[in-house]
């Protein structure tokens, strides 16, 4: 019995010491939504972003997060890392989903200037624009409502 507890924990061992974690960087970011309310995000990472880029991005489209759940946001590379190379900051935009839901069900979103309508109606609850930096110090996770 107790040359199977042994062999049990050195195949445990070996296999943990295979898998490096984040070997090539981090491949997602954890966005944690502890509002009490159903929130609609829009992450939105570009070469050529500026501070002053805080619309709604129609062509980007917006991701529904639950209360209480989290949504892992994936690289477009092998990480994040890679990513940041490229791009100055990530860009979250939070909203109010049924806010957002009701004024997305009512355009078209084939017709460009439809796109105002969710602009005009559709307050920015926060905007978070976080640098490589940021992300390494928040540990990749990015929670709504800010913690002090």
């Amino acid at each position: 019995m107790k040359q199977l507890k042994i062999v049990t924990m050195l195949l445990l061992c070996s296999i943990l010491y295979a898998c490096p974690d984040n070997e090539n960087g981090h491949r997602n970011i954890a966005f944690v939504n502890k509002s009490g309310k159903y929130i609609e995000c829009q992450a939105f990472w570009s070469g050529h972003i500026t501070n002053a880029d805080t619309l709604f991005q129609c062509r980007v489209g917006s991701i529904p997060i639950p209360i209480d759940s989290l949504f892992y946001f994936s690289s477009l590379n092998d990480s994040w890392e890679t990513d940041f190379n490229a791009i100055p900051f990530l860009q979250f935009l939070i909203m109010d989903a049924e806010t957002f839901g009701y004024y997305a069900n009512l355009v078209d979103w084939h017709i460009r200037d439809n796109c105002d309508t969710i602009r005009n109606n559709v307050p920015i609850l926060h905007r978070y624009q976080l640098t490589l930096e940021d992300l390494q110090r928040m540990n990749w996770t990015v929670v709504y409502p800010p913690e002090q």
